[in-house]
């Protein structure tokens, strides 16, 4: 993402490649997976009204989605790829927490290893951090720019660069 001659420096052409792919790829598993004849006697789309109401909530996800998506991009963008991922594991280790305690979902062997396998791999991927921010080593966050950079003017500066090529 961060090489100019692919030509994807701005999030929205990124996104303009990827989401079609990833419509098909997801309509096509949804095809075969999802049980699509109870849909129809579902009580989602049995009147106007909650036809009305589904929609509403599916335009809802995927715009937070988009967001999300976007987001994730200037991140990757600013920082790096393992640093989205480490945070990416703890998101799914707070869906895990919630799902336990608030849905009342069965807390199984497989999600307390996956628990305890998710804060044993942040544990030590902050403390791998931390030792190299104590040696003063410049880490893979680090090739973009200090910690301090302030990221909407870095973003900015991009953009800017597009359009100087022209002039």
């Amino acid at each position: 993402m961060r090489d100019k001659l692919a030509g994807l420096k701005n999030p929205l052409t990124l996104m303009s490649y990827v989401t079609p792919v990833m419509a098909l790829a997801t309509a096509f598993f949804s095809l075969i997976l999802d049980p699509w004849h109870e849909i129809i006697g579902s009580n989602y789309f049995n009147s106007p009204w909650h036809v009305t109401r589904s929609c509403l909530l599916m335009l809802f996800g995927g715009t937070l989605a988009f967001f999300m998506v976007l987001t994730e991009y200037i991140l990757v963008s600013v920082t790096s790829a393992v640093t989205v991922t480490i945070a990416g594991v703890v998101k799914e280790a707070v869906t895990i927490v919630v799902a336990v305690f608030y849905f009342h979902d069965e807390f199984t062997w497989l999600k307390g290893a996956g628990l305890f396998t998710i804060m044993i791999g942040v544990s030590l991927f902050n403390w791998y951090k931390y030792q190299k921010l104590k040696k003063g080593e410049n880490s893979e966050d680090d090739s973009v720019g200090p910690l301090t950079t302030n990221v909407s003017a870095k973003y900015v500066i991009i953009e800017e660069d597009e359009h100087d090529d022209g002039a």
